[in-house]
């Protein structure tokens, strides 16, 4: 894969807003959530995670607040790592790309 091809994996984050600071964090966040379906949907990955030998984390790092947010699976939100009750591991349940959990 070139570059172009890895850069437009993105293109799906993208949220059709204005632009604003708001917008673009939400949209890094939805990359971050999006990589982790990606992840999950691998049949390799799948297993290590319901053997418990892998566990994914979600973090978006804000520089300029220097904080780390972590992806909270079951909350389905991006949470201060600073408060964080974990480091934003899984096991994660079926998500969609804005991060909200499936209903079963």
């Amino acid at each position: 894969m070139n570059l172009r091809a890895w850069l437009h994996l993105a293109d799906e984050a993208l949220l059709p807003v204005q632009v604003s600071p708001e917008a673009l964090r939400r949209s890094e966040q939805r990359a971050v959530v999006l990589q982790l379906e990606r992840l999950i949907a691998y049949p390799m990955v799948q297993r290590r995670l319901a053997e418990g030998r892998l566990s994914l984390h979600g973090w978006h790092y804000v520089i300029e607040e220097g904080e780390i947010y972590v992806f909270d699976a079951w909350q389905g939100r991006f949470v201060p790592a600073s408060v964080a009750s974990h480091s934003g591991t899984g096991p994660y349940p079926l998500l969609e790309s804005d991060g909200q959990t499936l209903p079963d």
